[in-house]
């Protein structure tokens, strides 16, 4: 019994109690803090919804998963680019993280692929569940995060170079979201992931995704690509999807957008009012 032990003793224990109840209660508060986390992930989800039912964005999100999961089954690093000793990594940086920040990324992949669906929200909501639970405190570390979106803009930039566009979409998307989160949900320095610039990214021209790609990572690497793309025309999705334009693309410069939360694009004035009764249920001031 405690009250027959020396006072020293006594004083050890009663102290390694409060540690460990100190223990379980910062336990508990983390805990709290990652599931309040997927619920801003989940309704951040809401707003990057593509509303779309065509054929054509189911098709081009299939096709990226396919893609991945066949480079995964011929073991070419799994849906990741390969690596080699003498190549540039477009300032990508292995730390002591690196393998937790490899197994994080490909247990969001496979997560991703698992989805089997053309929405990008779903996805990335499927991929944010399969790894929530198992790497929690990589969802709350803004530092592994920047690692991760580094890792992703590496393959992303490797597969432009390899001239896998498909890939490239992809990574440079997800890349982005995860851009989005970092900001609006761990830095809380904005107040919504804008899902706008993700869409476009994923079904985009290759002047948007070269451009994205060239202004977030610090090498030189995509110059001479950029040089050749830079005379396309940047395109951008309408928001609306009934939509009467071909896979809803408009030229970005004659876009209108939403004031309110400067996310959502629209093609006409008509569109912004047609998409508006379902927009304002995700609308939020920037």
């Amino acid at each position: 019994r405690a009250e027959h032990l020396p006072k020293q003793t006594f004083d050890v224990a009663m102290a390694s109690k409060k540690k460990k109840g100190r223990g379980k209660a910062k336990k508990a508060e983390q805990n709290q803090e990652a599931a309040k986390q997927m619920e801003t992930l989940d309704e951040q989800m809401g707003r990057l919804k593509i509303e779309d039912d065509s054929k054509d964005e189911d098709a081009l999100l299939d096709e990226a998963i396919k893609l991945a999961a066949a480079e995964k089954e011929n073991q070419v690093g799994k849906i990741f680019a390969k690596k080699h000793s003498n190549a540039c990594y477009h300032g990508y940086v292995e730390t002591k993280d690196r393998f937790i920040i490899q197994d994080f990324s490909e247990a969001y992949f496979a997560g991703f692929m698992s989805s089997g669906t053309g929405d990008l929200g779903k996805s990335v909501k499927a991929a944010g569940d399969a790894t929530n639970k198992q790497y929690p405190e990589v969802w709350r570390n803004s530092s592994k995060l920047k690692q991760i979106v580094s890792l992703f803009l590496f393959n992303a930039a490797q597969h432009v170079l390899e001239e896998n566009i498909k890939g490239a979409q992809l990574f440079a998307a997800v890349a982005y979201f995860f851009q989005e989160y970092i900001a609006s949900c761990v830095d809380k320095q904005k107040a919504m992931i804008h899902g706008s610039k993700m869409v476009e990214l994923f079904r985009t021209d290759l002047h948007t995704l070269v451009k994205y790609l060239k202004k977030n990572i610090p090498c030189n690497c995509l110059d001479t690509k950029y040089k050749e793309v830079k005379s396309i025309t940047k395109m951008g999705v309408c928001r609306n999807t009934n939509c009467s334009l071909p896979n809803r693309m408009v030229e970005r410069s004659k876009m209108l957008y939403c004031t309110r939360c400067r996310d959502a694009n629209y093609c006409s004035r008509e569109c912004q009012k047609a998409a508006w009764p379902f927009h304002k249920k995700l609308c939020k001031k920037t």
